[in-house]
């Protein structure tokens, strides 16, 4: 869909573009209107079968409202796009009228002009000035479903299996175990436990040294340390900062047709969220930044009075870097296409729509765009009311390019002082490279007197008016001079800046002085942060209602609002600004109703994510739809405890992860074989009642996300660089197809900082199902095939990550490589039978390699290579690859 959507946009374009050729007219004609111009055709040919109640095909063709209505086919005229209109194809194709005559040549013309003029009305009015849309009705019953409905604090069920009942959490899920005659699996091995904490808080496995540390420590309260102690390392906000940046959508590309030019300030954002993770930000403020960061911290009022911008404000801008995570393939020179608002700029706006309507409330908003949604109750006008409150930022009939869309992190004072010195460094940075290249031309001019010097006396004069002479314009004999003396005396760029520093030591001198002089001046720069932000332009800006969601066919305006539906629940309320003020301050009413503590599905939403991340399935199986269309709760009184919890504990994302992992539903056992027999457990067998594990009578196994198997392998090899925050490392396309690391850029950083484009993201991480990037990912899928063994097996990367892995465990224990790689790739003691095996595999493999290696290949290289192949079969083994 993706490539497809991007080809397409590659075809308007240079549709768009052959059409808006040609030049400006001084005397443009008259626009044609409906009434005058297309109203008499239409009574003359077509009124016979689309006129009255009973108009064919429901289409009424008397007057422009009707017309821009459509009928049971659709709209029925498109704007500025009659080539796409049905009306306009009824009539060329001669389908339309079917009997009696037809529009005449002048007549069809008349029509597509009036249709490519915008259809408009005598009174000029693009829009129709009224609205025939069938009224929504949601009735009480729409408005009772169960995530339309504030959430409850239940009373904490009373269970059998009190001894295991650690957190609130564990009474909900064994009432329903219970009741099952189910109960929890035993509690896993405390090496099992710090692992599947490390990964699930830091992506990243412990040390053998971690995990020796917490099974020896015999302290009540260990555990609960363990815990405390992730929560608060650098890593976790890498870890769960990207968790985010999938339903945010996030890439570093905009994904420009096939280009998929890259964003080089997008990187902001993601920094962002990963502090704000860090810092534990308050969920409700993370939302009402991200949504409305400019508005919630008075921006333009600090911008214009301030000397300087705080932290906060500069932090709440670059939130906002979350509505600029949709795809936009805006150019400046898309100004130019015809229609670009629709073919590009919508597209844009309503990918935003969704990437906010799916992380934040759950709802499948985006199924409302074109018609009523058909399962849950929300109108299509609802879907408009939403989009107005983006549309002061937004503007498709005023888009400004998605590199010309950013602010800095300065003040406006700042700018003033910023723009002038940097003019003014400019200017004599000029004036120093104007004085070089005067200084290379005298040393040039210098050096071609000296090396005519050299000359015989009889040939200078001859010489010197062959080479200053155009070559079109030589005779023979300077032809000849040229041919045999140009060389030495005007040799290329290339040569002469070879020549004049061997030659000329003054040269060099002055030019250092010069360069030295430059280097001064770009040291008096005055460096900023450029920020990818979004913010509203001056100014009102109507929201049309479209018809079946086409921009071509815009119909009544719109308010600004939200989920009609929750209305009682917690009502939207939008004061209007001043006339003169900068900002519409409709996002922030939006983002204050989204974080309101009685609104039924932020909270929800956001625990039911932490809870996916934990457990491998959301309370909810489907993130993103709350909806009818969606999975019903799996422990409905559970959730709606939780997010009552989360927002009294002050939206507090950490203490929800504290609150889960404690739990002994969180501490189950997850590998089926070691589970106590169910003869000991005393109930029948949970396979039979709960084959899928709804109902937690185990924790789940689950495979490493791309991100963390591949930071995993970097971290146990000892080569992973922990390096925080910065620009994207960059990645190469290879004409194999293949998406790797670039050359000169670093290998070992964490996956989350490595540059991920839309259209071409690492191989590695995508064989691995990292999602890719249409519009945000609520919900990863997990494939297993041929491909990601094939790529642990015979990668680049996997080899060298090998290979280090091999110099470490031979640094660290040279004597038993066997059982220090098994600590340090799987988190537990080896036991006897695997060093066996191992060290056995490491001798065969040594003398394989002194027979296949070059003669007078060493011991020492030939172990290195042994061990290394010992160490890519545990990273490739699925132990390493799965978290129990």
């Amino acid at each position: 869909m993706f490539s497809m959507r991007y080809a397409l946009t590659c075809l308007f374009l240079l549709i768009g573009s052959t059409l808006s050729i040609g030049a400006e007219k001084k005397d443009e004609p008259a626009k044609l209107t409906f009434e005058q111009d297309v109203l008499p055709i239409l009574k003359a040919k077509c009124h016979k079968c689309h006129s009255g109640a009973k108009a064919k095909a429901g289409l009424d063709l008397t007057t422009r409202r009707g017309v821009l209505r459509g009928g049971q086919s659709g709209a029925a005229v498109r704007r500025a796009a009659a080539e796409s209109s049905l009306l306009w194809d009824r009539i060329a194709a001669g389908e339309m009228p079917p009997k009696g005559d037809s529009l005449t040549d002048k007549e069809k013309g008349l029509v597509r002009s009036w249709i490519n003029d915008g259809a408009l009305s005598e009174s000029g009015e693009a829009d129709s000035a009224g609205s025939e849309i069938a009224v929504y009705e949601i009735d009480d019953q729409a408005r009772k479903f169960w995530s339309f409905q504030p959430p409850q604090k239940a009373a904490l069920p009373e269970v059998n299996d009190v001894a295991r009942v650690r957190t609130p959490i564990d009474t909900f899920v064994l009432k329903q175990l219970e009741e099952n005659g189910l109960t929890l699996s035993p509690e896993a091995s405390r090496a099992t436990l710090i692992r599947r904490t490390h990964f699930d808080l830091l992506g990243l496995p412990p040390t053998p040294e971690d995990v020796q540390a917490f099974v020896s420590d015999k302290r009540v309260d260990s555990y609960d340390r363990l815990i405390d102690r992730l929560l608060a390392h650098p890593a976790y906000g890498e870890r769960w900062g990207r968790h985010w940046l999938d339903v945010a959508g996030y890439t570093d590309s905009a994904g420009i047709l096939f280009e998929d030019r890259a964003l080089p300030l997008a990187y902001r954002y993601r920094d962002y969220v990963i502090r704000a993770f860090n810092k534990n930000k308050p969920y409700d403020r993370f939302l009402q930044e991200q949504i409305a960061g400019d508005e919630l911290v008075d921006y333009w009022h600090h911008f214009d009075n301030d000397d300087s911008l705080s932290n906060e404000i500069v932090e709440a801008i670059t939130a906002t870097g979350y509505l600029r995570c949709a795809a936009d393939p805006s150019r400046p020179d898309f100004s130019k296409i015809k229609n670009a608002d629709s073919q590009y700029f919508y597209p844009t706006i309503n990918d935003t729509m969704q990437i906010v309507s799916t992380s934040t409330m759950g709802v499948t908003l985006q199924c409302a765009r074109c018609h009523d949604h058909m399962f849950d109750p929300i109108p299509q006008e609802d879907f408009y009311r939403i989009q107005s409150i983006f549309m002061g930022a937004y503007r498709p009939t005023n888009w400004i390019p998605q590199m010309e869309r950013r602010l800095t992190s300065l003040s406006k004072s700042q700018e003033v002082v910023a723009k002038q010195r940097n003019k003014e460094i400019d200017a004599k940075i000029k004036e120093l490279n104007g004085q070089i290249s005067k200084l290379r031309q005298d040393f040039k001019a210098r050096r071609f007197e000296v090396e005519l010097a050299k000359l015989p006396e009889e040939l200078r004069d001859g010489v010197r008016e062959a080479i200053v002479t155009a070559a079109d314009k030589r005779d023979e004999t300077q032809r000849q001079y040229a041919v045999k003396y140009e060389a030495l005396l005007q040799p290329d760029d290339k040569k002469l800046d070879e020549l004049l520093p061997s030659e000329f030591p003054e040269y060099v001198e002055s030019l250092g002085k010069l360069n030295e002089q430059i280097i001064t001046e770009r040291a008096r720069w005055y460096a900023y942060d450029e920020i990818r932000a979004i913010y509203d332009l001056p100014g009102e800006v109507p929201t049309p209602f479209l018809r079946r969601g086409d921009a071509l066919t815009p119909a009544h305006h719109v308010s600004p609002g939200a989920l009609t539906v929750l209305n009682a629940t917690v009502e939207f309320q939008w004061p209007r600004p001043a006339a003169e003020a900068k900002t519409s301050g409709r996002r922030l009413a939006f983002a204050r109703w989204l974080t309101d503590p009685g609104h039924p599905l932020a909270a929800r939403v956001m625990v039911n994510r932490i809870w996916l991340h934990h457990f491998g399935r959301g309370i909810v199986a489907t993130p993103d739809d709350f909806g009818n269309a969606g999975s019903p709760p799996s422990h409905p009184k559970l959730l709606d405890w939780l997010a009552v919890e989360f927002v009294e504990s002050g939206w507090s994302i950490k203490h929800v992860h504290r609150l889960i992992m404690t739990s002994s539903t969180y501490r189950q056992r997850a590998d089926l074989k070691s589970e106590t027999p169910i003869s000991e457990r005393k109930q029948t067998d949970p396979h039979s009642i709960d084959p899928d594990n709804r109902l937690l009578w185990r924790q789940r196994l689950r495979r490493l996300e791309a991100e963390a198997l591949r930071d995993a392998v970097l971290h146990v090899a000892g080569s992973l660089n922990t390096q925080f925050f910065g620009p994207p490392v960059p990645t190469h396309r290879w004409a194999t197809g293949e998406i790797t690391v670039a050359k000169e850029a670093d290998p070992y950083r964490r996956s989350v900082y490595i540059q991920n484009r839309r259209l071409y993201p690492l191989t590695m991480l995508r064989t691995f199902d990292q999602p890719t990037m249409e519009t945000n990912c609520t919900l990863r899928s997990q494939s297993t095939v041929s491909t990601q063994a094939l790529t642990l097996l015979n990668s680049g990367a996997m080899i060298k990550a090998a290979d280090s892995f091999a110099g470490r465990v031979l640094a660290e224990r040279d004597d038993n490589v066997a059982a220090r790689a098994v600590w340090l790739a799987f988190g537990r003691p080896p036991g006897q039978d695997e060093v066996s095996f191992l060290q056995e595999f490491v001798e065969a493999q040594q003398q394989r390699y002194s027979k296949t290696l070059e003669e007078g290949s060493s011991l020492v290289e030939r172990r290195r290579l042994a061990v290394a192949d010992m160490c890519h079969m545990l990273l490739s083994a699925n132990e390493f690859i799965y978290i129990d």
